[in-house]
This record gives structure tokens, C-alpha cells and sequence, in this order.
């Protein structure tokens, strides 16, 4: 029993700490527009600048592919394309006889 009363002033303590915490988060929310404001005030040419120097910078993180791995890469890719335009003129010739024969 006195388990239970332990645990109901605890809850009760922790109710009355739970306004306390909603107006910090109210605070923090209020200073949030403030720090957009903020960053409102860098000029185009500023985040354009910014913008090209992240760009950069992501590009030169990139693993670039030797000629070699590029063009064999390459001869998949049109490898591969080239299968799928014979099957493509494949199916296109069997469901258009079908459908001759269907109308016919």
C-alpha cells in the first residue's frame, strides 16, 4: 500500500515538472524563427557561393570509374539494351499477329 502512495506522489511530482518542460519547449520554439530570421539576412550570391563550394567539395568525395571499368561498364549497358529491343520487337510481333487473328 505505501508502494502505491510512493508511486502516486512520484507521478504528481512528475505532472508538476511537466509544465516547466512545455514552456522550454514553448521558449525554444519562439527562438526558432529568430535564428530563420537570421539566416534570411545572407544575401543570393552568398548561398549561391555556398551552394558551389558544397557542390564541389561532394564531387571530389565521388570514386570515379577508370576508362577501363567505364567502358566495359559500357559495353553492358548497350549490351543489355540491345537484348531488351529484340525481346521488346519479339512481343510486339507475337501480340500483334494475336490480335490479327483475334479481329480477323
Amino acid at each position: 500500500m505505501a508502494e502505491k502512495i510512493e508511486k502516486a506522489k512520484e507521478m504528481t511530482k512528475a505532472a508538476a515538472k511537466a509544465p516547466e518542460k512545455s514552456k522550454q519547449i514553448v521558449k525554444a520554439a519562439a527562438k526558432a524563427p529568430e535564428k530563420a530570421k537570421q539566416g534570411e539576412k545572407k544575401s543570393l550570391v552568398t548561398r549561391i557561393k555556398k551552394w558551389w563550394r558544397e557542390t564541389i567539395g561532394e564531387l571530389h568525395k565521388v570514386t570515379w570509374p577508370t576508362p577501363q571499368e567505364a567502358w566495359r561498364l559500357t559495353k553492358i549497358v548497350l549490351a543489355v539494351m540491345a537484348i531488351m529491343a529484340i525481346v521488346l520487337g519479339l512481343l510486339d510481333l507475337l501480340f500483334s499477329f494475336l490480335v490479327g487473328l483475334i479481329l480477323a
